[in-house]
Order: C-alpha cells, then sequence, then structure tokens
C-alpha cells in the first residue's frame, strides 16, 4: 500500500492542483499544432477540388475541338494501315 501511494501521489497531487503557465503552454502548443495540419488538410481538399473542375473544364472543351478529332483520327488510321500491312507481310511469309 506504501509503495502505490508513493507511486501515485504525484499524479494525484497534478490532477487536484490548479492549471499553471506550463499547462497552458502546453495547450497553446498542442492547439497550434493541429489547427496547422487542418488548415494544410483543407487546403490540399482545396486544391484537389480546384484541379478536378479545371481539368474537368479542359476536357470538356477539348471534346469539343474537330480539329483534335480529325487529327487523331488521322493517326489511327495510319496506325490501322499500318499493322494491316504487318499482318499482311506476316502471313505472306508464313507461307
Amino acid at each position: 500500500m506504501l509503495f502505490l501511494a508513493i507511486e501515485t501521489s504525484p499524479i494525484l497531487a497534478k490532477l487536484l492542483s490548479p492549471k499553471s503557465a506550463y499547462d497552458f503552454r502546453l495547450e497553446d502548443q498542442e492547439t497550434a499544432i493541429k489547427t496547422n495540419v487542418l488548415q494544410n488538410k483543407n487546403q490540399r481538399e482545396a486544391l484537389l477540388k480546384t484541379d478536378n473542375i479545371i481539368n474537368d473544364r479542359i476536357y470538356s472543351d477539348i471534346e469539343k475541338e474537330d480539329e483534335l478529332y480529325t487529327y487523331k483520327r488521322k493517326k489511327v488510321r495510319e496506325l490501322m494501315q499500318l499493322q494491316a500491312d504487318a499482318f499482311f507481310k506476316h502471313q505472306k511469309n508464313a507461307f
């Protein structure tokens, strides 16, 4: 019992004593760190939301461009022709 009383007395004394300057400074530091983390989190979320909105606008504008569509169509046609030629050559060499 004596050992238990000796070990718990500092804890009981701290709980019963009024808050000191140290307690206020510790609380101030803890809340400052918490506030900083929350601000950074909110900024990252706002940045992500803004980036998504900008990307959606950009891609919707690109989607409406006929010039880009015709350019991609031309390139895909060339690619398909090259694939067909390569397949024909491969089949021709097989016999």
